[in-house]
């Protein structure tokens, strides 16, 4: 891919894709009756108000933000999709049920009030950032402290980072069992094909994004890779503290500074993605993101097409696409086209 070319990125969704354009992020997600709906929002560039956004082992932190807040935001936007569509089933299956009623004489009930679950997500997503916070960095660290005594700060920071992959290994795997996982992980692995079929230079149609890969270089799953790896090297000349809770704050407190070097290397990598240099580095977590991916269907592959033409006005929606429909946050989707909603939400 040519040094110009913008690098998109997104990541799954709930029965879909989200992508993340040079000003925007859209997203399409497929209900069950097969309407897709489409998002495409205007987003507030970090890096384009501030100089200092820019600056090496800055912008790392600055993208982590900023994917964590459209990662968040996407996922909500998917789940009111799929609710809204089980409450119109619900009021329609309450309609009838109260048309029959009163053809029949009996007394009607009084429809159920529909709950906005918006809340439900982050009620839910709050308390799994911090599991995810102790399970994965702070446990490891707690471990070893525990278990290990005499070996070396070097040592201890090495067994820390095989037992945080472990775990992390161990999880990814046990919930890949899960059907709606394996679901997730095959739009993962249609987000990947469609955006290795872009950035290969082809026209990003169904046909081709099937002979394309559902690994990419750039993908966090790699990233995560990077991170313990590179938590290691930084940890392997910093004290391992007798203390817990000052082990516990310098694991805390590494998380930016480890973020930000794993982010330069991984961004190092999708710019040179044929160098020698680069697909070594790559070929790790490329493996790792095998747990992650699965080679996704045709009807997946679509969707991913979808959320890219809503972010890459380069990509135009394939012959025998459907217009999608346009969808608020709220998940309601309406009947005029994705541009005109994009203008009316700004």
């Amino acid at each position: 891919m040519a040094e110009e070319k913008h690098f998109y990125g997104g990541q799954a969704i709930m029965e879909g894709v989200m992508m993340r354009g040079t000003d925007s992020w859209g997203a399409a997600v497929q209900r069950k009756d097969g309407a897709i709906g489409v998002i495409s929002q205007q987003i507030s560039d970090f890096t384009h108000k501030y100089r200092w956004a820019k600056w090496p082992l800055v912008r790392g932190n600055v993208a982590l933000v900023d994917t964590l807040v459209l990662g968040l935001r996407s996922l909500i936007f998917s789940f009111n999709v799929l609710v809204e569509e089980q409450q119109q089933l619900d009021r329609e299956a309450a309609e009838k049920e109260a048309a029959q009623a009163e053809a029949e004489g009996r007394h009607k009930k009084p429809p159920r009030k529909q709950s906005d679950m918006g809340w439900a997500i982050w009620l839910a997503l709050l308390p799994s950032m911090l599991i995810g916070l102790g399970l994965f960095i702070l446990l490891p660290a707690a471990l070893v402290k525990l278990l290990l005594h005499d070996p070396s700060d070097l040592v201890k920071n090495l067994v820390e980072g095989v037992v945080r992959l472990s775990i992390i290994l161990g999880y990814i795997a046990s919930i890949s069992a899960m059907s709606d996982i394996r679901r997730l992980f095959q739009y993962h692995g249609a987000e990947h094909a469609t955006i290795n079929c872009y950035e290969a230079g082809e026209p990003v149609t169904l046909e081709n994004c099937r002979r394309y890969s559902p690994l990419h270089p750039r993908c966090g799953t790699a990233f995560l890779l990077v991170f313990i790896v590179v938590k290691i090297l930084v940890g392997a000349v910093l004290p391992y503290p007798d203390v817990m809770w000052q082990l516990m704050l310098l694991r805390i407190l590494m998380i930016p500074i480890v973020a930000a070097i794993a982010y330069e290397i991984i961004r190092y990598g999708g710019r040179h993605r044929t160098s020698l240099l680069s697909r070594a580095m790559a070929q790790p977590g490329l493996l790792m993101q095998r747990l992650t991916t699965r080679h996704p269907s045709d009807e997946q592959i679509r969707v991913a097409i979808y959320a890219l033409s809503t972010v890459a006005p380069e990509v135009p929606l394939p012959d025998g696409f459907p217009a999608p429909l346009a969808a608020a946050m709220d998940g309601k989707l309406s009947p005029e086209s994705p541009a005109t909603a994009v203008a009316a939400a700004e």
